[in-house]
């Protein structure tokens, strides 16, 4: 697996993952994602945003179909968070998006953004989670994140606020990880040879 970071060209991509993942939760009782938030509109030019600013990768087969996405940024807003927590450095993950035929992917992906996250010199990496989805509230338990509180906000759909420690690159694996190109250390694909994706330490910009 090789994670890179999107283009404009992934955009249609990305909305079809995200309809995939939301017809899936749907089958289970879940109406996260059900419908875009705010609106379609804001929610491509969000989505579009982030892509222009660096923040949003695509984790992709050798082959070069798309597998997962994900953002990553250093946006901590401010109606989630409190002042001492924003003083933090941390990162931000939204969007993680896996295809259901490489379910179990999400595993790696969180792993990458912590890895990075670290290598950039943050504390933390943090999320705001679907308020009523608690199955996605254990799924992030039981991959090393705490929860902080949970908000009820009447205009936010995610609520759940988790986070993580960043990993902390002190070995030979990671010097090497933090060259560019490099590829997704993933159960499938352990440290294979470098090929294309970029590694680039980014001015991180809000959303």
């Amino acid at each position: 697996m090789i994670v890179e970071q999107a283009t404009i060209a992934d955009l249609p991509g990305i909305l079809a993952m995200r309809i995939e993942a939301s017809e899936w939760l749907a089958k289970r009782g879940i109406n996260q994602w059900a419908v875009a938030w705010p609106n379609p509109e804001a929610q491509s030019d969000r989505i579009l945003s982030s892509i222009r600013a660096g923040e949003t990768w695509m984790v992709r087969t050798d082959a070069g179909d798309a597998a997962a996405t994900v953002a990553l940024d250093s946006f901590s807003d401010p109606q989630l968070w409190t002042p001492a927590e924003q003083a933090e450095p941390a990162m931000y993950l939204h969007r993680l998006i896996v295809r259901r035929k490489y379910s179990g992917l999400g595993d790696d992906v969180i792993d990458w953004a912590c890895d990075r996250a670290g290598k950039l010199g943050n504390r933390w990496v943090r999320i705001d989670v679907w308020t009523d989805n608690v199955g996605l509230h254990r799924y992030y338990e039981n991959r090393g994140f705490k929860h902080v509180r949970t908000l009820d906000l009447a205009d936010y759909p995610s609520g759940a606020l988790f986070q993580r420690p960043a990993t902390e690159w002190r070995s030979e694996t990671a010097r090497i990880l933090a060259e560019q190109p490099q590829t997704l250390p993933t159960k499938r694909s352990l440290f294979e040879p470098f090929e294309r994706a970029l590694w680039p330490v980014l001015q991180e910009a809000p959303i």
